[in-house]
């Protein structure tokens, strides 16, 4: 019952963390999609370096030695309590990000994700069956997740709840020390024992591809559900939810990991998936949730229950989860870190799952399931083959269609830029247009309507009616959170001054490369790189009016859309001051919210 209650408590504090610090840092970093991501990669990297240490433990050090060594780090944890979310500058927000995660939360995240292979390696060591405890630490980990969005953060603020884990962070540390010291006089004669030999390498690559492709699903379907609708909570932890159910159904029975089940609904999954992403518009709020994260469910279901089918002995129990855990960091991290650096578009959910139905057929082919004798039709081997060729070629045509007319494309933290010209036989042409991956941030045409206000910005438009209401005041100070293209510029008058608050500097580059708004004229336009709110509090002085249009894609920026946003752009305003808010999204009504 103590190794339960360690491993529950420590999986439940360690999956409480990751929103919880997401939630603090997502205002400080812009508020995207992109902070969640490398959120994510950075816990799968501590649960690599928590099994690391627990393997190094269990293997390299006597029991005493270990004992003590893991004593030190859980002291060192203790000693960073209360945890924070401070705010560096880095070289890239990438970098800032994960620096101030290392800082805030490192060492508690380090000490917590040790818990589960080391009371597993000491119950298997003492001849207990080591199996039960994972489940164990999965059913913590899902019910932090589904008690956050529902339970913790509408009943507890920020503060509270950074207070009530660092109490709950003293007792995991207490149930782990109880246990450790129940048994560690069974542990001496165990670990002498002979393990037997290694697992084959092409096993350990095995079990490495399986967690580095689904690893790199979750974080590329999380991404995709944050940018094109909101980076909150909820949509955080859906899939990381989804991800950890496919780990306990897959290590609860063989049963539930049935090939005949699973490879179906992974290739149905895969053909709403392509819909959901080639239908643009016409894809609901619901139906894109149901597609993503249902295709990510059967996804991980396939690819976890190879793992299972894969797993090594008892007594190789940490060299498994520390091959599983590196495959986690690393698939997580080429999709949040590398591919943002070193890909100019998005190609990761794709690749991800084309590469997952690779898998499944290298699955079928260790087992040899396509064998009559062994009772596996043969018709699921042809279905993952026919899938993966088909899907293919609709994701290479779906490419070149958002690729074509495109003059340029950039990719940052932020996500990916595009300028799309739109020639004269085009009925919405000749024209230029910035596209953040799906939706249009601006556009601007060619012809003799070159500078002028056009699309939501237009005349009639609810900007445009209230810079005509107030075109003959004095010369006035304007703020807008969000660039685009610029356009706001042409409202303006001389004597104005205009501050754009841009965070991702490619928007700039893109603006004055390809439009014509930020061309210097007799208004005073300045684009300070800074996130909105943050940027908006340093100002000197107050605002006439203050547009908040910081969109990322098609995602509602949340953190610009609290209480405490709006009293900061309050405190901004001079006494007749406006405060105007772009409310138009593709499938919510932010409306009552800003009302």
């Amino acid at each position: 019952m103590r190794a339960a209650l360690a491993v529950f408590s420590g999986a439940f504090l360690l999956f409480w963390l990751q929103p919880l610090i997401g939630r603090l840092l997502l205002p400080r970093y812009g508020g995207g999609s992109a902070v969640w991501a490398v959120t994510l990669v950075f816990f799968q990297t501590a649960l690599l370096l928590g099994y690391a240490w627990a393997h190094l433990i269990v293997l390299r050090l006597s029991p005493r030695a270990g004992r003590l060594a893991h004593g030190v780090l859980a002291l060192g944890a203790l000693a960073a309590l209360p945890i924070t979310a401070p705010a560096f500058t880095a070289s890239s927000p990438a970098a800032g990000l994960l620096l101030a995660l290392v800082v805030g939360v490192g060492l508690p995240a380090a000490v917590l994700a040790t818990t589960a292979p080391l009371v597993q390696a000491w119950v298997a060591q003492a001849g207990g069956s080591p199996w039960r405890l994972y489940a164990w630490s999965n059913a913590g980990s899902l019910l932090a997740l589904v008690a956050y969005p529902f339970v913790l953060e509408p009943a507890l603020g920020a503060t509270r709840q950074a207070t009530l884990w660092s109490i709950g962070f003293v007792v995991a540390v207490a149930a782990l020390a109880a246990v450790g010291a129940q048994g560690w006089g069974g542990l001496h004669a165990a670990t002498r024992e002979d393990p037997g030999p290694a697992p084959p390498r092409l096993d350990r690559l095995y079990w490495f591809g399986l967690t580095a492709c689904s690893s790199a699903l979750l974080v590329a379907t999380t991404d995709q559900l944050t940018e094109d609708l909101a980076a909150t909570p909820f949509l955080w932890i859906l899939p990381l939810a989804l991800f950890l159910l496919s780990y306990i159904f897959a290590f609860g029975s063989p049963r539930w990991t049935r090939r005949a089940v699973w490879l179906p609904l992974f290739g149905a999954g895969l053909v709403a998936q392509w819909w959901a992403l080639s239908s643009g518009f016409r894809a609901s709020i619901l139906v894109q949730i149901v597609a993503h994260a249902g295709t990510l469910f059967a996804a991980c279901m396939v690819l976890h229950g190879e793992l299972v089918r894969a797993r090594p002995a008892p007594a190789r129990l940490t060299g498994f989860y520390l091959t599983t855990a590196l495959g986690g960091a690393v698939g997580g991290a080429l999709v949040s870190l590398v591919a943002p650096a070193v890909l100019p578009i998005r190609v990761e959910l794709p690749a991800a799952l084309l590469l997952a139905g690779g898998l499944a057929l290298v699955g079928l082919r260790r087992s040899r399931a396509v064998d009559p004798l062994r009772g596996e039709p043969a018709w699921i081997w042809a279905l993952p083959v026919g899938v993966l060729l088909g899907l293919g070629g609709l994701y290479a045509r779906e490419f070149a269609h958002d690729h074509r007319d495109v003059m340029e494309s950039l990719r940052s933290f932020y996500g990916v830029l595009r300028v799309r010209e739109l020639d004269a036989d085009d009925p919405r042409g000749p024209a230029r247009r910035l596209l953040h991956g799906r939706i249009m941030h601006g556009m601007e045409f060619t012809d003799a309507r070159r500078g002028k206000p056009n699309s939501y910005y237009g005349p009639r438009s609810g900007v445009g009616l209230l810079f005509a209401l107030r075109h003959d005041e004095p010369p006035r100070r304007v703020a807008a959170l969000g660039l685009g293209v610029g356009t706001l510029s042409a409202f303006q008058r001389c004597g104005d001054r205009l501050d754009f608050f841009e965070i991702d500097p490619l928007v700039e580059v893109l603006a004055r490369r390809y439009f014509s708004y930020l061309d210097p004229g007799c208004t005073d336009v300045r684009v300070i790189i800074a996130d909105g709110r943050l940027g908006l509090a340093a100002a000197q002085e107050p605002y006439a009016i203050i547009l908040l249009d910081a969109f990322s894609g098609d995602a509602v920026p949340t953190h610009l859309l609290t209480r405490e946003a709006i009293a900061s752009a309050l405190d901004h305003l001079t006494g007749d001051g406006v405060i105007a808010v772009n409310v138009s999204n593709r499938h919510l009504d932010l409306r009552p919210v800003v009302r």
